[in-house]
């Protein structure tokens, strides 16, 4: 709500007559858009204000300086109008035009000259002799828009009251400060809280994708099932079709059970298809909701956050955001990389396994002691399994099965219903000269035939501890 063109006028002739032959002794610009002006003539002093801020344009005088938001002291606008405006006395104040208000600084020979063109947006320019432009509050300094003519033409009454003199400048100020106060609020609500509701609701976006990755359990069942009717039925199989119906027994009695297919593929792959995209949604699931608590945290944290700055004062929106000093980043050890998975037995006993060549040799040859039970999926390439035991000690027949599962699921067996796993002492394993990293030979090795679980997998999978 700016001063109405009559109104501007109607101040500027009031304060002009007032304020002449007064001194400059400070110059101010809490932001770019506002000038103050500390003016000290015999007995007094008085601040007089120019804004040119949209919506907020005048010529006032004010109370009290205006505490600053921003680091504007070291402006090349503000330190120029210092240089050029201190010591110098007003002349005249005058409008040049609608929403044009000139001032005229004298000293010596020389004029300085401040116009403020009020509109949306505002600028103010400070001129030399001649007009020559020496500095503008926003964008290069150029010359002053030339001087309207000004018609009289009859309007809206002037909300000043008729007050005359300083008491004509205060008004103008009591006019737009309420005003002023509540876009100044709004703007500050805006810096503050926009970036935190922007970030509460990416947060919300976040959580609804983790939710629906977290709940793939029943997707990933459907995928076991169907693998498991498959593996019973690859004789029935057709070639290139993209579905077969099988019969599934329930507890209530034998039901038909479409199971999707992937034509390109052979009856065998289509099964080991399914129990991959099985373990796949299994693991993912599980990583997702690890995260879903976490973002339930991180959106509690911004809850907070917003409703703090949603109560905040004006005082406090204005108040800069003082980031907590850091200590100074500690040296970390860099993190050894572990070759091995550590999966849990139903007994609650550690079962190692190894990531892939390099680190199945690490695995076989560094970490496992001589005592430790050593398995592997017998004739195909797979990971290196090991149970740490004390001396002495014998594996008890459950963790050898988990064991034996985890062998042949992290091997080219994956996806089989039926395999096979040796194992022997860690001490009666071998390197093989000159072969590649993680190529073995044992002896002393019993052979376990294993029947995979489903069951008895999803456990074990479940159990796997990150590093």
């Amino acid at each position: 709500m700016s001063l109405r063109p009559d109104e501007l006028r109607e101040v500027a002739e009031a304060l002009g007559a007032e304020l002449a032959g007064a001194v400059v002794q400070k110059v101010r610009a809490p932001w770019p858009e506002r000038l103050e002006l500390e003016l000290r003539s015999p007995g007094r002093t008085v601040r007089l204000l120019l804004s040119v801020e949209s919506g907020l344009g005048r010529l006032s005088v004010i109370e009290a300086r205006t505490l600053s938001t921003s680091d504007t002291g070291r402006s090349p606008w503000l330190l120029r109008a210092r240089k050029e405006l201190t010591g110098r006395r007003l002349s005249t104040i005058r409008c040049t035009g609608p929403r044009q208000v000139r001032l005229g600084f004298e000293k010596g020979n020389t004029v300085r000259w401040v116009v403020a063109e009020l509109g949306s947006p505002g600028v103010l320019l400070l001129l030399g002799d001649g007009d020559a432009p020496l500095a503008a509050s926003r964008g290069p300094a150029r010359a002053p828009a030339p001087p309207a003519e000004t018609v009289s033409e009859s309007g809206p009454a002037s909300r000043l009251g008729g007050a005359s003199g300083l008491e004509a400048g205060r008004a103008a100020e009591a006019l737009v400060a309420a005003r002023e106060s509540v876009v100044r609020r709004e703007a500050l609500q805006r810096a503050r809280i926009q970036p935190l509701r922007s970030t509460l609701r990416r947060l919300r976006r976040t959580r609804a994708k983790v939710e629906a990755e977290a709940n793939r359990d029943v997707a990933a069942e459907e995928h076991r099932r169907w693998g498991e009717l498959l593996s019973r039925a690859l004789d029935r199989i057709p070639r290139g079709a993209r579905s077969v119906r099988l019969t599934e027994w329930t507890e209530a009695g034998p039901r038909e059970v479409e199971v999707p297919l992937e034509p390109t593929l052979a009856p065998r792959a289509q099964v080991e298809r399914h129990f991959h995209q099985y373990r796949r949604l299994l693991r993912g699931s599980a990583l997702a909701r690890e995260r879903l608590a976490a973002v339930d945290r991180e959106i509690a944290g911004a809850e907070r956050a917003l409703a703090e700055a949603e109560a905040s004062t004006e005082a406090e929106l204005a108040a800069p955001v003082t980031p907590v000093p850091a200590r100074p980043p500690r040296k970390r050890a860099v993190a050894a990389h572990r070759p091995y998975r550590v999966f849990k037995s139903a007994g609650g006993k550690s079962i190692w396994v190894g990531r892939a060549g390099e680190d199945n040799a690490a695995l076989s040859f560094q970490v496992a002691r001589p005592h430790h039970l050593w398995m592997h999926a017998r004739g195909v390439p797979g990971a290196h399994v090991v149970v740490p035991l004390a001396r002495g000690e014998e594996v008890e027949q459950e963790t050898l099965l988990d064991a034996a599962h985890l062998a042949l699921h992290f091997s080219r067996m994956a996806g089989e219903p039926r395999g096979e796993v040796a194992w022997t002492r860690a001490r009666l394993v071998k390197r093989v000269k000159g072969g590649a990293p993680g190529q073995v030979t044992y002896t002393g090795e019993k052979v376990l035939g294993v029947r995979m679980e489903p069951g008895r997998l999803e456990r074990l999978l479940r159990a796997r501890e990150e590093p």
